[in-house]
């Protein structure tokens, strides 16, 4: 580990310096007098006047790495994390060792393994780049919210939307969540600085099963609570008048929703309470429950519009999930720490937890809290862009690319290729006005020739010398170079050119580029998109299903009956084998 300096640092700023530099190069300043004026050290004027350091520069040595090096990394490290395969500190380091072996660049690192000086500092330099704890996202979520399906499933919502003129109240969006006796405790008043705060919970973890269903208008239906049971004694130890109004309580041996529950809530809670308009869209997942023939059938008598969310991308397009279900768990978990800390006796069970459920309910899922997930997923108002780019971006390095289409001088080529423009951006400008201003003066100057030195790891190095006096104008200085040439008094020079060198872009990319997805077979039954489930082809399509289903229960119901009868049949011949054996 290096040791600490005791020199003194750099005790002003970088605005300060920048005016103290401009006060002598434009305003005649002495050094001394702008030393004085600004508080920085005259050496340090001096030498940022004179050139001999560059504007930006920082005090100390330079990386090992250099610094547009770092910059391509620290691009592709948070490109990288954005799109879900983000980088541990362990494989960071790792991969700055194998570009530095690739590079063959000296370092003083051991084993060319960067340590803990060397992260610092590029934290410090990277001030963009931090340590962050990522959130849980499945593939299936990350490989499914992708552009193109999002974008068609926006342009059937809006032919819907349009084709049937439907306002916010009858557009509509339904789904489950569970909520358990074991809750999470809540933030509570404590001791500064104690380590471990007890907070109770119930004895049991049993899990309710709640279904929610609103509407872009900020209005709610009843709920559907699901108790595990098999029965209705299963309810009996429920205390359901403590609960929200209207509530329907059923039961299911795992308290899951199941086919039969989905037709019950759409016939008993939705049509009684969703109002006489028609027609009317409900939005849900692809969840089993919710793509019941008999629910289907019931909503195309209705008139009532069932469309189906592409699989997997409930989290940014079900209004439920993105902002209503969180506000609504974090009231639930504050209702229950309340009413634990109330008494020593108090747990929550059946006869408790729908007192808890009811405030939650209604602390949590609000008119504003609704109507924000409608708005934030783009339902209603329709708005395709209230999706952020980022959303899409987990889903990139699944993309396949397109076959090839097009061929030059009939050769074809699967190769893909990569242009890093900020690399060449400074570069490309000033050799394009160079270029310019030589082809405009060869017309006229035949033996005119141009100087352009090219440091391929540092600015663009170009002079042009005027013959009115002895003095270099730099490419960079874009005015006066173009004043020199208009004047026609330059003496230009033989051109020295070095070819940019792009294999820190090639290395850069294999060592941190995100290795491209394989392509899966798809399965016949797999759905990848949206879908309109009371439309005739889907409901048709779930009645072949259905019947298929059916005959195979049939046929297997007939093999068993069969398995069944040749089985009594050999214990009768068994029988009067052994019946025959006694006689003789």
């Amino acid at each position: 580990m290096p040791r600490k300096s005791k020199n003194i640092y750099q005790q002003y700023s970088s605005e300060s310096l920048e005016r103290a530099v401009n006060a002598v190069r434009h305003n005649g300043m002495s050094f001394r007098r702008a030393s004085q004026t600004y508080s920085i050290p005259k050496t340090t004027i001096m030498d940022r006047v004179n050139g001999k350091i560059k504007p930006g520069s920082k005090p100390g040595r330079k990386p090992v790495i250099p610094i547009e090096v770092e910059n391509l990394v620290a691009t592709q490290i948070m490109t990288a994390a954005e799109k879900g395969f983000g980088l541990t500190k362990k494989l960071v380091i790792i991969k700055i060792a194998r570009l530095c072996n690739a590079k063959g660049i000296k370092t003083p690192f051991k084993s060319n393994i960067p340590g803990n000086d060397w992260w610092r500092g590029f934290k410090s330099r990277h001030p963009e780049v931090t340590l962050r704890k990522p959130e849980k996202l499945n593939t299936s979520r990350s490989r499914m919210m992708n552009r193109v399906v999002v974008s068609n499933f926006f342009i059937e919502l809006g032919q819907v939307i349009t084709e049937n003129n439907l306002q916010s109240d009858v557009i509509w969006n339904a789904d489950e969540t569970g909520k358990g006796f074991e809750h999470n405790p809540s933030n509570v008043v404590a001791r500064k600085g104690a380590k471990n705060i007890p907070g109770r919970t119930g004895n049991s973890r049993e899990n309710i099963t709640i279904l929610a269903c609103v509407n872009a208008q900020g209005e709610k239906l009843p709920p559907l609570c699901v108790v595990k049971g098999k029965t209705t004694k299963s309810l009996e130890s429920v205390a359901t008048v403590d609960g929200p109004d209207g509530t329907l309580w059923t039961y299911q041996e795992k308290a899951w929703m199941c086919d039969i529950l989905g037709e019950l809530w759409f016939r008993d809670i939705f049509l009684k309470n969703c109002g006489p308009k028609r027609p009317q869209l409900l939005i849900m997942d692809s969840h089993g429950s919710h793509e019941t023939l008999g629910l289907l059938d019931e909503a195309k008598k209705e008139n009532i519009i069932v469309m189906a969310l592409p699989p997997h991308t409930s989290h940014h397009l079900q209004p439920l999930d993105k902002s209503v279900f969180g506000p609504f768990s974090k009231s639930y978990d504050r209702e229950c720490t309340e009413f634990m800390a109330e008494h020593p006796d108090h747990l929550i069970n059946k006869a408790t937890w729908p007192r808890i459920f009811k405030k939650a309910w209604e602390a949590g899922i609000t008119p504003q809290n609704i109507k924000s997930g409608f708005r934030a997923t783009g339902i209603y108002p329709l708005n395709p862009s209230a999706v952020p780019d980022s959303a899409y971006l987990p889903s990139e390095p699944f993309n396949q690319p397109m076959p090839p289409t097009a061929s030059v001088d009939g050769l074809q080529s699967n190769a893909e290729v990569s242009v890093e423009m900020d690399e060449i951006e400074s570069l490309d400008s000033s050799l394009n006005l160079l270029a310019d201003a030589a082809a405009a003066l060869s017309s006229d100057q035949q033996s005119s020739q141009i100087t352009c030195i090219v440091d391929v790891h540092d600015e663009l190095k170009s002079s042009v010398n005027s013959q009115e006096s002895d003095f270099n104008v730099p490419a960079a200085d874009v005015e006066s170079l173009l004043h020199v040439l208009d004047n026609g008094n330059y003496t230009l020079f033989n051109v020295e050119e070095i070819e940019l060198d792009t294999n820190w872009n090639s290395e850069i990319e294999d060592i941190f580029a995100i290795p491209p997805a394989t392509k899966k077979p798809k399965t016949s039954s797999s759905i990848t998109s949206h879908r309109i489930l009371t439309s005739d082809a889907v409901i048709q399509i779930k009645r072949e299903k259905l019947e298929e289903k059916q005959r195979k229960e049939r046929e297997k119901e007939n093999r068993k009956i069969k398995a069944e009868e040749k089985k009594k049949e050999v214990k009768k011949e068994v029988k009067k084998v052994l019946k025959n054996q006694n006689i003789k």
